[in-house]
């Protein structure tokens, strides 16, 4: 799959107070993310674009149901693995 060169943010959670509207509508984020991609972006780059953003999304209602680990637990958790 081709890398997309210019990058497409379609969720900015430093423009937006309100946690609700942090989230765009599928479809409106879809079409900003496609307005900003360059002319020549193949199916690959839009699904990849597309498929980012609802990861983005998911993580971003997680968060905001409080389904997050501390920073010092994931530290304790990492570090058998990072020796």
């Amino acid at each position: 799959m081709g890398k997309v060169k210019e990058q497409s943010v379609a969720y900015s959670a430093k423009k937006k107070s309100s946690a609700q509207s942090i989230l765009a509508k599928p479809k409106q984020a879809t079409l900003k993310m496609l307005r900003n991609l360059r002319d020549d972006v193949t199916y690959e780059d839009i699904m990849y674009e597309l498929y980012v953003m609802q990861k983005i999304e998911n993580g971003m209602k997680q968060i905001m149901q409080g389904k997050t680990i501390p920073h010092d637990e994931v530290k304790k958790r990492l570090k058998k693995w990072l020796k």
